[in-house]
């Protein structure tokens, strides 16, 4: 380390971003790493993360017999958000995310055996750590204190220090640490409502957000480029799940047996689509749409005591779907969040929906259920139950669940932060939710994020590590 820096690379965070990048700089060859984090923990949003990883061509696929690449993945990437992505920092990710994966794995991270789709690729490419994102960062944080970073908790950072133009170390209260590089490693915002509602407002327009990641995801990496004049990429783009006004529970997809109506009382989607996809699809519905079954269904799936999803991730506990079971729903009645009626009509009218479009929808649907093919949206059929038992139930559903948010500094494939100039910020780099641009319009499913996270903190750590140790 030189004499005049107090470390070589400060990450600020301790996610699963951060804990990659400190050891990815301690191995490029860096002597001193520190972590400030500005929690009592380690671990960020990623510690509470089902700690999925996409990633293609992996030895964990080749064992399966998966054929894969990172040509595929790219391609697939790129076709799912139209190209509205920053397509070289994309293509870093689909080159490394599986390098990474087994990189995780010589750690010491487990996985299941069985890989699983994330989104609507065209196999699966999904690897779900045995003790899910707790595990990973466990892993992760332990291999840093043994390559001796050192992690500062309860250490926020509030400014970046600069000296001609360059990154030189960071600011915590009145105190200040000196550093060859800085990685910045925060989080996203999804638990500042100030800023959800400025950078992703699709997210608190809807009324019932909330958030479930860290308590310190607060935006911190948006106020810290402002200071040094970074762009800002990814306005308006994170994950969000649809959700219905009963209780703020985390439920990732929609049980297979819901049918989805619009405004108009017609049926758009798949009902079992992948989330990411779902996002953009109600979207386009004007972020309201409406689940519509009969009592018949919902005692079925109560009675079988397993909620009915597209997918089952490995590890998952297969227990009833915490919102869609019997008790729940008559709560709901008298909540007065779940109208019913005795016929279609009648519960058209509860939401103020055209009875006429309604009635044509489910007699459709109860066609297709009798022909055993969903012959408008193609659902698996054993996801398809008539509509013709009353009482018939209709609940209102948004995008409630804040996921992660995915606005953030624009970084290259290097993981350097672009400044306003269009150049780098030397001594700036950026990596997982404080990064915007990787992530697009369209969440390409399961382990994007935290692939994202690892992948990049693998490749910031090394990026800083590189330019602290070329930096007198």
């Amino acid at each position: 380390m030189h004499p005049e820096r107090d470390v070589d690379v400060l990450v600020v965070g301790s996610g699963a971003a951060g804990l990659a990048a400190a050891l990815s700089a301690r191995e490029s060859g860096a002597q001193a790493v520190l972590i400030a984090e500005s929690e009592g923990v380690v671990g960020g949003s990623s510690r509470l993360s089902g700690g999925l990883m996409m990633g293609a061509g992996t030895r964990y696929q080749r064992a399966l017999g998966i054929v894969d690449d990172a040509g595929s993945l790219f391609h697939d990437y790129m076709q799912l958000n139209q190209w509205k992505v920053d397509s070289a920092v994309v293509r870093r990710l689909a080159e490394l995310s599986g390098p990474t994966v087994e990189w995780l794995g010589d750690l010491g991270v487990q996985y299941y055996d069985q890989l699983v789709f994330g989104g609507d690729e065209p196999l699966p490419r999904v690897h779900c750590p045995i003790g899910r994102g707790q595990a990973v960062v466990d892993v992760l944080a332990s291999r840093c204190r043994a390559a001796g970073v050192e992690i500062a908790l309860g250490r926020r950072v509030g400014r970046l220090l600069t000296e001609d133009g360059a990154v030189v170390g960071a600011g915590v209260g009145e105190d200040t640490l000196t550093a060859g590089a800085v990685v910045v490693a925060t989080g996203g915002f999804g638990n500042n409502p100030e800023k959800l509602a400025r950078y992703f407002p699709s997210a608190a327009d809807t009324g019932w957000a909330w958030y479930i990641g860290a308590d310190g995801s607060r935006g911190d990496h948006l106020d810290l480029a402002d200071q040094v004049g970074a762009q800002v990429a990814g306005f308006n783009r994170g994950l969000r799940l649809l959700h219905a006004d009963f209780a703020r529970i985390y439920e990732a997809y929609l049980p297979g047996w819901l049918v989805l109506v619009d405004r108009q009382g017609r049926r758009f989607c798949d009902e079992t689509a992948p989330y990411g996809i779902m996002d953009g699809l109600i979207q386009e519905q004007g972020d309201v749409a409406y689940a519509i079954f009969d009592r018949a269904a919902l005692d079925e799936a109560t009675a079988a005591g397993v909620a009915r999803y597209k997918q089952q991730v490995p590890g998952s506990t297969k227990k009833q779907s915490p919102h869609w079971n019997t008790d729940i729903v008559e709560s709901m009645v008298t909540a007065g969040k779940v109208r019913c009626g005795q016929s279609v009509a009648e519960l058209a009218a509860a939401f103020a929906l055209p009875a006429e479009h309604l009635e044509a929808t489910v007699q459709r649907y109860n066609a297709a259920v009798a022909a055993g093919e969903d012959f408008d949206y193609l659902k698996d059929p054993k996801f398809l139950q008539p509509i013709v038992s009353p009482p018939f139930y209709g609940a209102q559903i948004r995008p409630a669940t804040v996921c992660f948010t995915a606005c953030g500094l624009r970084i290259d494939r290097d993981a350097q932060v672009i400044g306003e100039s269009g150049r780098p910020i030397p001594g700036l780099f950026a990596a997982g939710e404080s990064v915007g641009g990787v992530v697009g319009p369209r969440y390409v499913g399961s382990g994007n994020s935290y692939a994202n996270c690892v992948t990049f903190g693998r490749v910031a750590g090394g990026s800083a590590a590189r330019r602290a140790m070329a930096t007198p």
